[in-house]
């Protein structure tokens, strides 16, 4: 049986009236439609409820309902079960999402009957070493960063390309991103454009205090590790912009492949470079990333 999985963004404008649609038209189908606990709570659709660990092993395909930063979350949580996910765009650039509001009808169809094909994405796990153990991991699908605080002082930092020290930065903060996040944080730190087809990373460092600083494009198989060297203790990693983690001057943050995949549903006739354009000049309409 044919379930579907919501995970609305809940402080998204219209959300109610947009999510109202959908699992109208789901059941209009008879086809099944579940949602996480609290949030089938908060917008009164308590008989669709269910808990996050159950859900994983019953949905079909997730759809979410927001923007990017909903999408990626969602991405996260559900990467290990190998369940597919397609975003409705309610934000607004929506680089990864794949439906505007406009051809949600059209494109509902085409998810119930199949027409689609599933795009994998690089994953990484971003790993804090602290007195030489593992203290904390996190999945990331984005970009992992390093980076200083409130403070306005520089920190200074170590990269190691597979343990060879590659280059020492005194500057703001280093973005690790995945291909999927180059039009992200990377992109406006200078960072370059990459085809998410394309399975690197990319290591963009921010505001370098320094004439010869570059970002680099390495394989998916490397492994990245970050030193701080810092006089104070207001240094955070941050994980999709999303997840926050303080971090103290001697911590090693290491940063490598994930095991998963993140599994985004396409439509074909789409271009990504066309997508790119259009998104973009968005952006700049909107003065916002």
């Amino acid at each position: 049986m044919l379930t579907v999985g919501l995970f609305p963004n809940t402080k998204k404008q219209s959300i109610s009236t947009v999510l109202g649609w959908i699992i109208q038209y789901f059941k209009e189908r008879n086809i099944r439609v579940v949602m996480p606990e609290d949030t089938a709570f908060e917008l009164n659709y308590s008989h669709l409820a269910g808990k996050m660990e159950s859900l994983k092993s019953e949905i079909t395909f997730g759809i979410t309902l927001g923007g990017d930063g909903t999408l990626l979350n969602t991405a996260r949580e559900i990467a290990p079960f190998g369940i597919p996910v397609c975003g409705v765009n309610m934000g607004n650039l929506g680089f990864l999402t794949e439906i505007e509001l406009p051809e949600l009808n059209t494109a509902l169809d085409r998810l119930i009957n199949r027409d689609y094909y599933i795009e994998e994405r690089l994953m990484l796990d971003a790993v804090v070493i602290r007195n030489g153990s593992p203290i904390y991991i996190s999945p990331a699908l984005n970009d992992v960063v390093v980076a200083k605080g409130g403070f306005s002082r520089m920190i200074k930092l170590k990269l190691f390309i597979d343990e060879a020290l590659t280059a020492e930065y005194p500057a703001d903060g280093l973005i690790i991103s995945t291909s999927t996040g180059s039009t992200g944080y990377s992109l406006s730190s200078g960072g370059p454009i990459v085809n998410p087809k394309l399975k690197v990373i990319v290591i963009t460092p921010i505001c370098p205090h320094t004439l010869h600083s570059r970002a680099l494009v390495i394989s998916e198989r490397e492994e990245v590790k970050v030193r701080m060297q810092a006089t104070h203790d207001d240094i955070v990693l941050t994980v999709d912009g999303q997840n926050v983690y303080s971090l103290l001057p001697d911590d090693t943050v290491v940063v490598r492949r994930s095991p998963f995949r993140a599994r985004f549903i396409r439509f074909t006739g789409k271009s990504y470079y066309e997508t790119l354009r259009t998104k973009l000049r968005r952006g700049d309409r909107d003065g916002s990333c």
